[in-house]
C-alpha cells in the first residue's frame, strides 16, 4: 500500500495539486503537463480506477461485482490519454469493459456489457417501457434467437402469434439499442421483384422511356413482359416506387372504348336503355334508335331483349352493375274484388173504370192511367166493339159489358201488386305486375241501334239500313297497382257495373243501368278497403179521382184510382291487394284459388239422375295436389274410348 500511496501522490503533484517538489521514494516529479509515471504492484483495482478518474477527468460507475488487483510498471511518464489506454488494457485483463454513458461511464464485466446500452439520447425516458417492433423480412424466430442473448434477465421479448410482430419490455435505453439492431438485421436478403401492370400504354414503350432517363442504379434491372403488358422490376424499393409513379403517368387513356352485350331477364330493353342513359349522361336518344354522340351508347335489341353497350372501359362495370340492379324480378299483385248489388222494386195499384156508348159514341164513364202497362177503358171498349177479346193487362180484374145495337155499357175493376228483386255478387280477381295496368271484363256485347236510313221510291222503302254500336254490358275492372317499399299498394282503379233493365225508352232501344267509379287508393298488403257504397230507398204514389163524387161513401171508391211503388237498392264495392314476391307465394295463392274454383264447379254441376240424356259432370279436375291436372286430365273422352270411336287429339304436353 506504500507504493500505491506514493503513486497517488505522484499523480496529484503531476496534475498541479502541489506547490513544490518534495522527494518521495518511488515517485518521479513531473512538470505541470499532467504526465505521470506508474509503479503499481498488486494494487486494488478500485483504487486504480480512482487514480485514472482523477488523472483523466472522467467519471466512472463501478458495478458492485467488480473486484481484483492491478500491477502496472511504467518507468516512463504517461499522458492522460496513454494512461487511459493502459486503464482499458487493465480492465480487459480482468474481463471488464466500459459502457459509455451520458454523465458517467459504467465499468461492468464483459458478460453484462452485452445487455446494456451505450447511453440514452437527451430527452428520451430512462425508465422501463414496452413497445411493438415489426419484422418485415426475416423470420421472427431468427430475430429472437439473435436478440435474446443481448437482453438483461429482467427484459421480456414475446412474439405475437400468426403475425410478424415482437413485443419488447425493457429499459428505454436498451429499447433503442435493440430496435436499431433489429432494423439493421431486418433487411431483404435479395432484391424484391415487383410487377407494374399497364392498362393502356405499351410496356415496351414505357421501358424505353425508363431506360432513357438513366435512373436504374447498378445491380437493379427493369424489363418488359409483353404477354401481360407489365414492367418487371428488380431493385431497391425507391426504384420500384419511382418507376411505378412514372408508369402511372405514362399509362394514360387513349382509345379504350369497349363494347358489351347484357341480356335482360325481366326488364324491357327499350325502356331500360332510356332510363340508364338519362342516369349516366342526363339524357340521350340512343334508346330511341337515334345516334347518341356521347361517350356512352346503349342500343336496345328488342328481339332478344338485350342491351348493346359501347362505353369507356372504366365506366363499363358501373353501367353493367346499374343494369343488373334494375333488371330484377318484378313483384306481382293479385287484386281481389267483391261487388255486391241487391235491388227490390215493389208496385201496387187499384182502380175501377167504366163507361157507356150511345149510338157508337162515348156517353160517359171513368178512366185512369196509372201506368205499369195497364189497359185503358177506351182500348177495352174499342176491342169489344170490334168483336175482339180485350186485354186488361197483368193483375186481377173483374168486369162486364152489355151491348144493344149501337149502344152499350161496360166496366172493370183491376188490382195488382208486384215485386221485382235482383241480386248480383261478383268476385273478380286479376293478377298483374307492379306498375302495369290490368283489366278484366265479364260482360255481354250488346248491339244498340244508333241510326237508320231508307230511301222511299214509289211508296216503298229502298235500300234501308241501320247503324249499330256494340257495347259491353256487365262487369269491368281496371287496376294499375304500384308497390311501395313498406308493402303498401297504391292503386289507380276504374270499375264499372252495367246491366239491362228489360225496359225500353220512348225513342226506342233498351235502357241500361250503369254504376261506375274511378279513384286512387292506398292500402296495405292483404288489407280490405271499400271503394264505394250506395244505399237507395225510395217510394212514390199516384192518386187519380173524379172530383166531388169520389168523396161519396161506398160509391166514391168507383171514381178513384191509386198506385204505389217502393224500391230499395244496395251497392258495395270491396277491394283487397295481395303482394306476391316469389314463386312459392304464387304457387300457394294458385292452389287456394284452384280449390275455391273446384268448390264452385261442384256447386254448379248439374245433378245426374241416371236418366237419358246423361248429364256429364264438368267440374275442375284439380284435387289440391297437382296443378298440372287441369291441363292433363279429361282430354280424351271416356265415352269415345269405350266405343272405339276415332281417337281424339293427344294430351297436351308441357315442358319445364
Amino acid at each position: 500500500m506504500t507504493k500505491l500511496r506514493a503513486g497517488i501522490v505522484a499523480i496529484l503533484l503531476a496534475l498541479g495539486f502541489g506547490s513544490g517538489a518534495v522527494p518521495v521514494p518511488g515517485m518521479t516529479v513531473t512538470p505541470a503537463r499532467a504526465q505521470v509515471s506508474l509503479d503499481l504492484r498488486d494494487a486494488d483495482l478500485r483504487s486504480f480506477v480512482e487514480i485514472v478518474s482523477e488523472a483523466t477527468g472522467r467519471r466512472f460507475v463501478i458495478e458492485p461485482g467488480v473486484r481484483g488487483t492491478v500491477t502496472v510498471l511504467a518507468p516512463d511518464t504517461l499522458t492522460p490519454d496513454e494512461l487511459y489506454e493502459v486503464f482499458l488494457s487493465v480492465l480487459e485483463l480482468n474481463r471488464l469493459t466500459i459502457v459509455d454513458g451520458n454523465g458517467a461511464d459504467r465499468i461492468v464485466p464483459l458478460g453484462v456489457a452485452k445487455e446494456l446500452s451505450a447511453g440514452v439520447p437527451p430527452g428520451l425516458p430512462r425508465g422501463f417501457e414496452t413497445r411493438v417492433i415489426e419484422v418485415n423480412n426475416l423470420p421472427v424466430a431468427e430475430v429472437i434467437e439473435v436478440v435474446r442473448p443481448l437482453l438483461p434477465p429482467e427484459a421480456v421479448l414475446t412474439p405475437v402469434p400468426r403475425s410478424r410482430l415482437l413485443i419488447l419490455s425493457d429499459r428505454a435505453a436498451n429499447q433503442e439499442r435493440i430496435a436499431r439492431l433489429i432494423a439493421k438485421l431486418d433487411q431483404p436478403r435479395e432484391a424484391p421483384i415487383q410487377m407494374v401492370r399497364l392498362n393502356n400504354a405499351n410496356a415496351a414503350e414505357v421501358l424505353a422511356v425508363v431506360q432513357s432517363m438513366d435512373i436504374i442504379p447498378p445491380g437493379a434491372a427493369v424489363s418488359a413482359d409483353r404477354r401481360s403488358n407489365a414492367l418487371v422490376i428488380s431493385g431497391p424499393p425507391e426504384l420500384v416506387e419511382q418507376i411505378r409513379v412514372l408508369a402511372a403517368r405514362l399509362d394514360t387513356q387513349r382509345n379504350n372504348t369497349v363494347s358489351h352485350a347484357v341480356g335482360l331477364n325481366y326488364a324491357d330493353a327499350t325502356t331500360l336503355a332510356s332510363v340508364v342513359l338519362q342516369a349516366i349522361e342526363g339524357g340521350g336518344t340512343g334508346a330511341e334508335g337515334q345516334p347518341n354522340d356521347g361517350p356512352v351508347r346503349i342500343v336496345p335489341e328488342a328481339q332478344t331483349n338485350t342491351l348493346l353497350i359501347t362505353a369507356p372501359r372504366e365506366r363499363l362495370d358501373q353501367i353493367v352493375a346499374m343494369i343488373q340492379y334494375l333488371d330484377r324480378r318484378p313483384t306481382q299483385v293479385l287484386v281481389e274484388a267483391v261487388i255486391f248489388e241487391m235491388s227490390v222494386d215493389g208496385y201496387a195499384d187499384l182502380s175501377a173504370q167504366f163507361g157507356a156508348v150511345l149510338n157508337q159514341a162515348i156517353g160517359g164513364g171513368v178512366q185512369f192511367a196509372l201506368g205499369n202497362g195497364r189497359q185503358s177503358l177506351t182500348s177495352v171498349v174499342a176491342s169489344l166493339r170490334d168483336g175482339g177479346t180485350p186485354d186488361i193487362g197483368a193483375g186481377g180484374a173483374i168486369g162486364g159489358f152489355t151491348r144493344s145495337g149501337d149502344s152499350g155499357i161496360g166496366g172493370f175493376l183491376t188490382a195488382i201488386a208486384s215485386t221485382n228483386s235482383t241480386k248480383l255478387l261478383s268476385t273478380p280477381s286479376i293478377l298483374t305486375l307492379n306498375n302495369q295496368e290490368a283489366e278484366i271484363v265479364v260482360a255481354q256485347n250488346v248491339p244498340f241501334v244508333t241510326g237508320s236510313y231508307s230511301a222511299t221510291e214509289g211508296g216503298s222503302a229502298q235500300n234501308p239500313f241501320q247503324t249499330i254500336e256494340r257495347q259491353d254490358i256487365g262487369l269491368t275492372l281496371n287496376v294499375t297497382p304500384q308497390i311501395n317499399a313498406d308493402r303498401t299498394v297504391k292503386m289507380v282503379i276504374k270499375q264499372e257495373v252495367s246491366n239491362l233493365t228489360n225496359s225500353t225508352s220512348n225513342s226506342g232501344g233498351e235502357i241500361t243501368a250503369k254504376r261506375a267509379l274511378s279513384t286512387t287508393a292506398l292500402v296495405r298488403d292483404g288489407n280490405v278497403i271499400m271503394l264505394g257504397g250506395l244505399l237507395e230507398d225510395g217510394d212514390g204514389t199516384v192518386n187519380q179521382r173524379v172530383p166531388g163524387i169520389s168523396k161519396l161513401p161506398v160509391v166514391g171508391g168507383l171514381f178513384r184510382g191509386k198506385s204505389a211503388s217502393r224500391n230499395q237498392r244496395v251497392l258495395l264495392v270491396l277491394l283487397r291487394p295481395l303482394v306476391i314476391s316469389n314463386d312459392a307465394e304464387a304457387e300457394a295463392m294458385t292452389r287456394k284459388l284452384a280449390r275455391e274454383a273446384k268448390k264452385a264447379s261442384l256447386a254448379l254441376a248439374p245433378l245426374d239422375e241416371g236418366q237419358y240424356p246423361r248429364s256429364d259432370v264438368g267440374t275442375l279436375p284439380f284435387d289440391g295436389a297437382d296443378l298440372n291436372q287441369p291441363f292433363d286430365v279429361g282430354i280424351v273422352d271416356d265415352f269415345a274410348q269405350s266405343r272405339n270411336f276415332p281417337p281424339l287429339p293427344t294430351r297436351l304436353r308441357f315442358r319445364n
